[in-house]
């Protein structure tokens, strides 16, 4: 084999036709039977998908199909042949699809296809490679109106005894269903379309790597075919130290097949996990070491269990690791470290993971979801390269608290959990936390320490406030904290339990207010028939609305109540609240008083999810984002006091009805903070005018086109009037100020007709 290999071949073809004109294609014995023609349900089921994907994007004349990445070793003994490790399967449908199309094409171009697809062959199965041959000869013809299946086996050409091969059966019904889809599309797709698709857009990224001659021997005992796990298995134990290279091969064949008897997914190889999975622990070690990884390992560390069941993992080659594990220290340490942290993952399977979702350990490690899986494998990492010989209840608690920081800390966490292993306490609750996480620490990471000082404290006697009935028979501080931090959304984050009015952390009230949480919130939230008193009485508590000014109130969605519960200068209203869940506090504050009436809340707030306390159209005001027309100011000047006084104003006729312009609160109208507009009749013809909220009132033509803006520059003609708090200007005044608009309007249009609209009757 060439020393320089991969630069002799650096130029690699991307399709069908181009690989088999640089090189033979040759399928290794080792390799598994071509399985996408095997006779059941499952198989038939992909094939046809698969078929049918190609004929439609040929039909559709998409510009690219492609067929992911297809790797292996090339053979430079004799003619140049390309060994597929990866992508046997799909190689061989793609040659079956070519030969299929050349029996349909124009005789001219058959002797020299079917001399290119000659060059694809099996290297030990003999009835496979001969069937293949034969397949590839010119005489081999088949009757291309009939299925296939069986009129190929009664062809001279066929040896009876192929049929009892595998892998042939397996292409004869691979040809069947290519006749089947084919025929559903014979009406707009040619025999030449396919196969200039094949020669220019049926593609794939041809991967070559340098196999050592024993990788095959490598290879499982399942008789699959090689992975890129086994691939990586073989290269990363010669990397090892003499002494661990036999005892980490041997370990991790003895976890796959543990890991094997362990998925709920029938017949789950590990190979996809475990090579995930240590791509995300070298990308670790290689950041840690200032080493650049490269993209390859950084996308697959960053796969998700949501993603590769639909698609193939990344390609990476081997070379790609090499900067890493060249660190011979790296390589050990990685190694030990992942089978102790296999081991015990796998060993405890079936214990649900202490935070708060219903997924197993197992599921958590082994198929990640999200970034906080992701990162709870590297967390792990750092714990059991720290410790040894862990118990579970200490390695539980460990979960919870790794759990915890991932789940509200957003920046730095896994870094931070490994400043707490190092405290070298294995349970994780030092009390040394406080000293470690620095003088202005996430909030989480603060709670934490918290904690990790109540659940060591040397009082460890019931609370005067626990209620049995509710949370059970008292245990300890540490048993306390954990039922809170299971309580509804909580998700660990429960600082509003042990923090005062003042923020101050004195743990007094804790069973309270827990008691209460357990009764007001669910997981999803703050519990529907709690919705309205509860955001009462918080409110109350609040001694200015300024204070709840974009503060997330108003409904019973969890996240925005996680954020009104940890938010430490709502400490006091929220104690209220988790007091009192009862009582409305005595508030002087106007706007406050408004916030906690009934008629808000029923005929507004109830109606409209998403409302939020903001300074809009020169009023506090309940914004509603998603229907401007829906805010409501909340405060009354001389504006309104106008607007009350046109209602009963017969000459004044609004566009929108009453419960589009205002809701009455205690007696008093509440305008929404949009124009009101209205027509004004005035010697027998109607003018158009709108009220800002800006506190003008503009005018009109009859195309609702602002006068001010068409004839101010030309005319010097404003027709606006201004509000003001002038206590002498009532509604008689600004009815004079509209008639005396319309009067100025009249007279202009009377000395320039041309230029200005006339009034609708």
């Amino acid at each position: 084999m060439k020393n320089n290999i991969l630069k002799h071949y650096i130029e690699v073809p991307d399709n069908l036709f181009a690989l088999l004109s640089r090189y033979r294609v040759v399928i290794p014995g080792i390799q598994r039977h071509y399985v996408q023609g095997a006779n059941n349900p499952k198989a038939e089921s992909v094939r046809k998908q698969f078929i049918k994907e190609i004929f439609t994007a040929i039909e559709k004349k998409q510009n690219e199909f492609n067929l992911h990445f297809i790797y292996g070793p090339i053979n430079t003994n004799g003619e140049d042949s390309f060994v597929p490790v990866d992508g046997q399967q799909r190689l061989t449908t793609l040659w079956l699809i070519a030969r299929y199309a050349v029996e349909k094409a124009e005789p001219s171009n058959r002797k020299e296809l079917l001399r290119l697809l000659s060059r694809f062959t099996y290297e030990d199965r003999i009835n496979a490679k001969r069937f293949c041959q034969a397949l590839t000869c010119e005489d081999s013809r088949w009757d291309i109106t009939q299925d296939p299946n069986p009129d190929i086996l009664c062809q001279d050409w066929f040896v009876d005894y192929w049929k009892e091969d595998e892998t042939v059966a397996s292409m004869i019904r691979m040809l069947s269903t290519i006749h089947e889809e084919w025929n559903k599309h014979q009406d707009s797709i040619t025999a030449e379309d396919i196969l200039e698709a094949i020669a220019s857009k049926i593609r794939f990224n041809l991967k070559i790597d340098a196999f050592g001659d024993d990788i095959y021997m490598k290879m499982n005992a399942r008789g699959l075919q090689l992975t890129q796990w086994e691939n990586f298995k073989g290269k990363f134990s010669e990397d090892l130290c003499e002494d661990k290279k036999e005892w980490w091969v041997k370990e991790m064949e003895e976890l796959s097949n543990r890991f094997f008897t362990c998925s709920d997914e029938q017949h789950e190889l590990p190979d996809n996990a475990f090579f995930a999975l240590y791509a995300r622990i070298m990308a670790y070690e290689a950041k840690k070491t200032g080493v650049d990884c490269g993209n390859g390992i950084k996308e697959l560390a960053a796969y998700t269990h949501n993603t590769w069941s639909q698609i193939e993992l990344p390609f990476v080659p081997y070379s790609d690791f090499s900067g890493i594990t060249n660190k011979e220290s790296i390589a050990s340490t990685v190694a030990a470290t992942c089978v102790k942290m296999i081991k015990t993952v796998l060993d405890r399977y079936q214990k649900i993971v202490p935070y708060f979702g219903d997924r197993t350990l197992f599921e958590t490690f082994f198929h990640p979801k999200n970034k906080n899986d992701l990162d709870f494998t590297l967390c792990c990492y750092e714990y059991f390269k720290k410790f040894d010989n862990i118990e579970t209840k200490d390695f539980l608690k460990a979960l919870r608290l790794m759990w915890n920081i991932l789940e509200n800390v957003q920046d730095n966490r896994v870094e931070l959990v490994k400043k707490i292993i190092d405290l070298e306490d294995k349970t994780l609750y030092s009390r040394q936390i406080k000293e470690i996480i620095g003088s202005n620490p996430p909030e989480q990471a603060e709670e934490k320490a918290e904690k990790a000082i109540q659940m060591q404290c040397n009082d460890q006697s019931i609370p005067s406030d626990w209620n049995e009935e509710t949370l059970g028979k008292w245990s300890n501080w540490n048993d306390a904290i954990e039922k809170a931090e299971e309580c509804a959304f909580f998700h660990g984050s429960i600082r509003f339990l042990y923090r005062n009015s003042n923020g101050e952390k004195p743990w007094e009230k804790f069973a309270t207010k827990l008691c209460n949480c357990i009764d007001l919130f669910t997981k999803d939230g703050l519990s529907e028939e709690k919705k309205v008193k509860a955001n009462q009485v918080l409110i109350s508590h609040c001694e200015n609305w300024i204070n709840l000014i974009r503060k997330p109130v108003f409904d019973t969605d969890k996240e925005s109540w996680k954020q009104v519960l940890t938010d430490i200068n709502l400490s006091e209203y929220v104690n209220g609240l988790l007091l009192s869940p009862n009582e409305i506090a005595d508030s002087h504050d106007d706007i406050i008083q408004l916030l906690i009436d009934n008629n808000i809340w029923k005929n507004l707030i109830n109606e409209n999810s998403g409302y939020k306390l903001e300074w809009k159209a020169n009023s506090p005001s309940l914004w509603l984002n998603r229907y401007l027309y829906l805010t409501l100011k909340l405060t009354r000047n001389n504006r309104e006091d106008i607007l009350d006084a046109f209602i009963g104003e017969s000459k004044v006729t609004f566009d929108a009805p009453e419960e589009k312009r205002y809701r009455t609160i205690k007696g008093k109208n509440y305008y929404f903070a949009v124009p009101m507009c209205f027509a004004y009749k005035y010697k027998g013809k109607e003018y158009h005018f709108a009220w800002q909220t800006s506190g003008n009132i503009d005018m009109y033509d009859n195309n609702w086109n602002k006068l001010f803006d068409l004839y101010y520059k030309k005319y010097g003609e404003g027709f606006n009037i201004a509000i003001d708090d002038q206590s002498d200007h009532d509604s008689s005044y600004y009815i004079r100020m509209i008639e005396d608009c319309i009067e100025r309007y009249v007279k202009l249009k009377g000395n320039h007709t041309s230029s200005l609209p006339v009034p609708h009757k």
